[in-house]
């Protein structure tokens, strides 16, 4: 029976049957029904009304917000709204837990998550290299044996590695800095007796918050310790070590936390590929090396690209203002530049804000700028360079040359230029010592997604192989074959020089027919990779043809539909992933990724500058989550969602939020001129931020993210809820401070000072 139009008459008959007869309440309540309806109704009333041993866990759909709800021996998690309503219905259903109270949350929990808190709390993201752990850990379960002083303690594990184990403890417990651990259960097989003997281990602190750290949102849970190993014993790493692979196949990874580093890696490269910014890289002298590039930044490097005198974006970040840059890393750069398009040709001009206003000149170039229409602003924040990653220990020989120069990484945002009133008059004098000089050389950005470097098909092919180098045989087996080249797999690693040339002989081809003579063939080593297991080799013509190319091609040629060639698609090398993770290490400013599903928008991630503290603080709640609906409405939000709807051909969107520190704090969104003056002469201290808004077309974006497939391997439910979770993704919010721009350009309206006079 379909009990949806009784709804209302069914809680009040739960209610009310608490101290009357159901019947008897029915005969009143609903006269004209029949029996059979009065009947099914009673037995629907009943069953409300039955207790129900169902417990309550949503620690996973609200993460850090659930609290213990302790009722007549179960233990639910509860996030605040619910923990409410559960107290609310107990009033309801007499004081007693049954199955009424539990569907009644079950269905307020499906209406919560269809209408979401629209700009919500979550925890600030900081993104890393990928998964934290160095070390294979097994998510197992066993008691250990604590030997403290005062007597031995039992706890259980969460997890184990060769060198470490994340435990729950005793309510209560606190441990020493040093503390022996055994095994007393595992100890009981033969093979891992010795873990019975206990070994020290060293309680691991947390992370203590840096200088220049973003605020940390996880508080260390007071029930859990991590541990790890200082006594040395090769019995016991052996034994560890023996369990571990014995039994990785049932017990698995953490998905968990794999499921974090796959979510905050496919956020990252979302704002890299759609963000307004882009990542530029400087070696040690500040010279360009490198230019990571997105589909907008394609467009914003056709600016400075000219065809005969080389490309400007070298010109305009020059090694003499990166090294400036770099020695007061902590402060954002303001820089301005244009172009005037004379009779004898286009002169470029660039200056930083700092500058113009130490000489008096900010104005003019303003003026100029403005008169010229190619006014530009740009927002700079340099860092150095992290070499701290795991991807750094995969590198390939040619992405370690290619990575090892670098020094200082720079973000570059474009930015909405002031204007001026009242130009001043023209007086291009006062401009010459900003006036740019083009350098030589080509603006070569590098992009998400690069092509194969392959320029012919390979197939999938294994035989063994011996490579001679220096008279000393090395035995291997090829991972794929072409007419031009082969990928080797040795048993060995190798060190080589690039580029350097070997012999390889294929001894079981070489049986096929004694008319091919596959011994010793010239081949020229082009890279190595996996620590000189691999070895990526092409081959050398000698005067009549190289005799494995010769090979290969009448192999291919006959076997073609025995063979299966190896996908050529888009791929992410090791030094690009290294380059994309470095990028977003250092953020020049907060980043909001907001969700829309039936209920609205919502923040389904904030990712974190370390480096903005000021921004950080305002972003962050008493808790230390970020908030964004500190910053931005939910109406301002709507309205330029709907502003990026329309066909006008806008990819991003920008609003000044004004915020004055005076408590309780208040927002202005967009002031007039006028009121900015207000606000900038009065003594309370004031932060502008600029909002940059645009939407993301998830079709258009690829994710090229290597723990994705590890994922998928671990948990099938957690990547059916990531590819949810990136369905939802509809939008991207970017936050800068730009205080010191706000005011300067609040001194544009002042008398202009005298000019100084140009030397000689």
């Amino acid at each position: 029976m379909d009990f949806s139009p009784y709804k209302a008459l069914l809680n009040r008959l739960v209610t009310l049957s608490y101290q009357q007869d159901t019947e008897t309440l029915l005969n009143s309540l609903l006269p004209d029904a029949d029996t059979q309806t009065r009947y099914q109704l009673v037995a629907e009333t009943n069953r409300l009304k039955a207790p129900c041993l169902r417990v309550l866990d949503l620690r996973q759909l609200f993460p850090e917000q659930c609290r213990s709800v302790f009722h007549r021996g179960l233990s639910h998690m509860l996030p605040p709204r619910l923990e409410q309503r559960f107290m609310q219905l107990l009033g309801q259903y007499n004081g007693e837990y049954t199955r009424g109270l539990y569907e009644t949350l079950l269905a307020d929990l499906a209406a919560m998550r269809k209408q979401p808190a629209l700009l919500n709390t979550t925890s600030w993201h900081q993104p890393t290299f990928g998964t934290r752990r160095k070390e294979l850990r097994l998510q197992f379960v066993t008691p250990v044996e604590l030997h403290l002083p005062e007597g031995s303690i039992q706890a259980n594990t969460l997890d184990i590695s060769l060198h470490g184990l994340l435990l729950t403890l005793p309510a209560g417990l606190s441990l020493p800095d040093e503390v022996a651990v055994s095994f007393p259960v595992l100890a009981e097989q033969p093979e891992f007796v010795c873990l019975g003997e206990p070994k020290r281990f060293q309680l691991t602190p947390p992370a203590p918050a840096s200088e220049h750290s973003h605020p940390q949102p996880d508080a260390p849970r007071q029930d859990r310790a991590r541990l790890r190993r200082i006594e040395q014993d090769d019995a016991w790493g052996q034994a560890l070590m023996r369990f571990i692979e014995q039994n990785r196949g049932r017990y698995g990874q953490n998905a968990e936390d794999l499921y974090g580093t796959t979510l905050a890696q496919c956020w990252g490269q979302t704002l890299l590929e759609s963000g307004l910014g882009q990542s530029l890289f400087f070696d040690e002298q500040g010279c360009l090396q490198e230019v990571l590039c997105n589909r907008f930044g394609k467009k914003l490097l056709e600016f400075w690209r000219q065809e005969t005198p080389g490309d400007l974006l070298a010109a305009l970040l020059s090694p003499q203002r990166i090294l400036a840059m770099a020695a007061r890393q902590h402060e954002p750069v303001f820089l301005y530049s244009f172009r005037i398009t004379g009779k004898k040709g286009t002169y470029y001009f660039a200056a930083e804000q700092r500058q113009l206003e130490q000489q008096q000149h900010f104005r003019q170039f303003i003026s100029e700028g403005q008169r010229a229409g190619t006014l530009q602003l740009y927002h700079l924040s340099i860092r150095p360079v992290l070499f701290t990653d795991q991807i750094t220990d995969n590198l390939d020989i040619l992405g370690r040359e290619r990575l090892s120069p670098l020094k200082w990484q720079l973000w570059l945002t474009p930015l909405p230029a002031p204007e001026l009133t009242e130009p001043l008059p023209p007086n291009g004098r006062q401009l010459l010592p900003w006036l740019l000089s083009p350098v030589s050389g080509a603006i070569n950005p590098v992009f998400l997604h690069q092509h194969p470097a392959r320029k012919e098909t390979r197939f999938r092919f294994e035989t063994p192989a011996e490579l001679l180098q220096d008279d000393t045989p090395l035995n291997g087996v090829t991972e794929d074959i072409s007419v031009a080249g082969i990928k080797l797999i040795l048993r060995q690693p190798v060190s080589l020089t690039l580029p350097a040339q070997v012999l390889v002989s294929l001894p079981e081809l070489s049986k096929l027919s004694p008319d091919w003579n596959l011994k010793k063939l010239p081949y020229e080593v082009v890279n190595i990779s996996k620590g000189g297991r691999i070895l990526h080799l092409h081959a050398i013509d000698s005067g009549k043809g190289h005799g494995g190319s010769r090979f290969f091609t009448a192999l291919l040629a006959q076997n073609q539909d025995k063979l299966r060639a190896r996908a050529e698609t888009t791929r992410q090398p090791a030094w690009m992933m290294w380059l994309t993770r470095q990028a977003l290490q250092q953020l020049s400013g907060p980043v909001f990724l907001l969700g829309r599903n039936d209920g609205g928008f919502y923040v389904q991630g904030s990712m974190a500058s370390p480096v903005r503290q000021r921004l950080m603080a305002l972003l962050t709640d008493s808790n230390g989550r970020a908030q964004l609906g500190q910053l931005i409405s939910r109406q301002l939000l709507q309205s330029m969602a709907s502003a990026l709807q329309r066909p006008d051909g806008k990819s991003h969107l920008v609003a000044e939020v004004w915020v004055t520190e005076e408590q309780p704090h208040s927002l202005l969104i967009n002031p007039s001129p006028e009121r900015q003056q207000q606000l900038l002469a009065s003594d309370g201290r004031i932060t502008v931020c600029l909002t940059i808004i645009n939407r993301l077309q998830l079709r258009q974006l690829k994710f090229n993210v290597p723990e994705w497939q590890q994922l998928t391997e671990v948990s099938l439910y957690k990547t059916q809820l990531l590819e949810q979770s990136l369905a939802e993704l509809a939008m991207q919010c970017q936050i800068f401070n730009i205080t010191d721009l706000a005011q300067a350009r609040g001194r544009l309206s002042a008398p202009a000072a005298a000019p100084t006079p140009l030397p000689g």
